[in-house]
Order: structure tokens, then sequence, then C-alpha cells
């Protein structure tokens, strides 16, 4: 084992705990491309025995995937059905969320199974139009009207405000539906941004996305071997980097292959044994050179590339993207390790 993503069970339970504690609803869980490379057979299962009842998947076959662990679960389904996939939603017993009309169609022959109605106000993706009407789903059986912030990491945004009000005037020509609209970032906009089903997800799995959360995941690399290098050597492919002084780098095994973003050569930190240590030369596909002059490194120890020395989000400003695209890139190769 070269690499491990430890997933702290306690941490993300208290995270929901956390989350629900923010609006008097039900608070959901998205665990969508497998809890966000956390691995949702055995995340869902934690947050479902911390009372979390209802979750949401991307797509039919990650929802097909977890209904054994989730016996009893309502699982919704973002993406909708298929005339491909209908029959599997159905046989799963997972809801889908209704996204046009096509989709409404294909879901006709389960006409009498619950279902969701999405409804686009104002994110311009998936979604009904925000003039739709109740008249259309008049032979089938909703249970739930959500909509999607697109500006909701932005609260003073005039864009949520807008999207808010749009989907209350849908919600009142649907004045049976529950509703769900906040994200985890929705959540913290206030309880008038969750409806009656919020819809947390970066924020049960990051630490600082959204309030000073617990750390969930840490992202560890084995160190292989260490070495010293005298003043003016040059490290790694295409000799991007050149010491200015006697270094000791160590080559830790995990790569762009693992999930270590490649753009994070050159400009990357990781942590040793609590000490923050800048990444040099390029992320290669399965090794990563880290110099570790000032910290205290031997092979056979694990370096962290996210964690508590080194938050998600401060990985991801580094590396130029966001936490969600750090977290689900884990490669499927690095162990899961749940604590």
């Amino acid at each position: 084992m070269r690499g491990r993503l430890l997933v702290d069970l306690a941490a993300l339970t208290a995270n929901y705990a956390d989350l629900c504690a923010l609006h008097a609803g039900d608070t959901a869980a998205v665990v969508k491309a497998d809890a966000y490379g956390l691995g949702a057979a055995t995340v869902a299962p934690a947050l479902a025995q911390a009372g979390c009842g209802t979750f949401f998947v991307a797509q039919a076959e990650e929802g097909a995937a977890l209904r054994p662990h989730l016996p009893n679960a309502a699982i919704y389904v973002f993406e909708g059905p298929t005339d491909q996939t209908a029959a599997q939603l159905a046989a799963a017993d997972l809801i889908p969320v209704i996204n046009n009309p096509q989709q409404l169609q294909a879901w006709r022959r389960h006409a009498n199974r619950p279902m969701a109605i999405h409804v686009d106000t104002g994110i311009g993706r998936l979604g009904f139009d925000h003039d739709v009407t109740p008249g259309l789903f008049a032979d089938f059986s909703p249970t739930l009207l959500l909509t999607h912030l697109a500006c909701a990491d932005v609260p003073d945004h005039p864009n949520n405000r807008l999207q808010l009000e749009r989907f209350v005037q849908v919600a009142q020509r649907f004045p049976d539906l529950p509703t769900s609209i906040g994200n985890s970032a929705g959540m913290q906009l206030g309880a008038e941004f969750c409806g009656d089903v919020a819809r947390p997800g970066i924020g049960l799995y990051s630490a600082g996305h959204t309030g000073q959360r617990r750390c969930v995941a840490s992202l560890q690399g084995l160190v292989l071997q260490v070495r010293d290098h005298p003043s003016g050597s040059t490290i790694g492919y295409g000799a991007s980097y050149t010491t200015d002084r006697p270094a000791r780098i160590a080559t830790v095994g995990l790569g762009y292959a693992d999930g270590v973003i490649r753009s994070l050569s050159n400009r990357g930190q990781v942590g040793v044994g609590g000490v923050r240590c800048p990444v040099v030369g390029r992320v290669s596909m399965d090794l990563t050179l880290v110099d570790v002059t000032g910290a205290n490194a031997a092979s056979g120890d694990w370096v962290e590339f996210f964690g508590p020395t080194i938050e998600l989000e401060q990985v991801a400003e580094l590396a130029g993207t966001i936490d969600y695209e750090v977290l689900t890139g884990v490669s499927p190769r690095v162990q899961r390790i749940y604590q």
C-alpha cells in the first residue's frame, strides 16, 4: 500500500449533526460520486445510523449499488430516468428526479411510484422552466419539489434571492409538495434557503467548506526514499526545479494517477509530521517529490496531502481548483481506511 485515504466516520456524523441543527426540517445527505470519493457503501450507512433517512445520488447505477446498504432509505437520483434506466430505477425502489418532459414520459410506465420534480430557477442546467404547472404531473405521484442554487457560495450574490423568489412562486402552485433548495452553502444562507429537505454534500466531508467543521478525510502517501541533494541539483521530469541549497528530497508514492493534481507541481504543500513542506519538481503519474529539509522524514513514513495539517480547501487553492475536484479525484487505487 503506497497511498491511503483515512476517513473519520465520527467526524462525518458530527458534521451531519451540525448541519441538521441549521434548520427545523429534514436534512438529507448527498452521496453521489461514491460519497465524494470517500466510499458510499460505508459512508451512507454511517449517516443512516446517525439519523439520515434521505439520500441523493447522481446516477441510476449509483443508486442501485447503494440500495443494499440502505434498505429503508429514500434514495433520489438527480439525473432522472431514461428509456434505458427507468426499469432499473423502479426495480431498486429509487426515486428519480424528473427534469424535463422527455424524462416524465420515460417514467410514465411507473407513474404510480414516487418521483421528484426539478425546477430550474436560474442555474441553466437540468430542470423544468419555472413557469411549470401542476397539470403536467396529473397522472404521476410526485413527493418532492426541488431546485438548485447557482451562487450559494457567494452569500450576497443577487441570484440567490432571485432564485428563491422564483421557487416560492412555483411552490405556491404545488402546495402539497415538500420542497428542497439548499445544498451545503445554501444552508448557510438561512432557513428559508433550505426548504423542507436540505441537501448538504461537500459540507459533510470538507472541514473548511462551510463553517468550522471537523476534518473527515486525510489523503496520505508513503515515503519510498529520502535522498540528500547538493545545491544546483535538478529535480523531477523536465528539470523544472533546481535546488538553491543542499536539500533533502523525499520521494512519495502518490502521483496524479492517485489524485494528486499535477498543477501542484512546484507549488503544492504537504504535511510531514505536522510540518508543511513544499512539493518540488513535477508531480508524476505515481510519484511526488517533497523537500523535507526542515522536517524529520524517513522511508516508511506517511506524508499528508490533505487533512488536519493542510486543509482540503487550501490544497484546492494551491492547485487552482475547488475542494470538490480534489476530493472526488482520489483514485480507486488509494485504499480507504475507516476510523
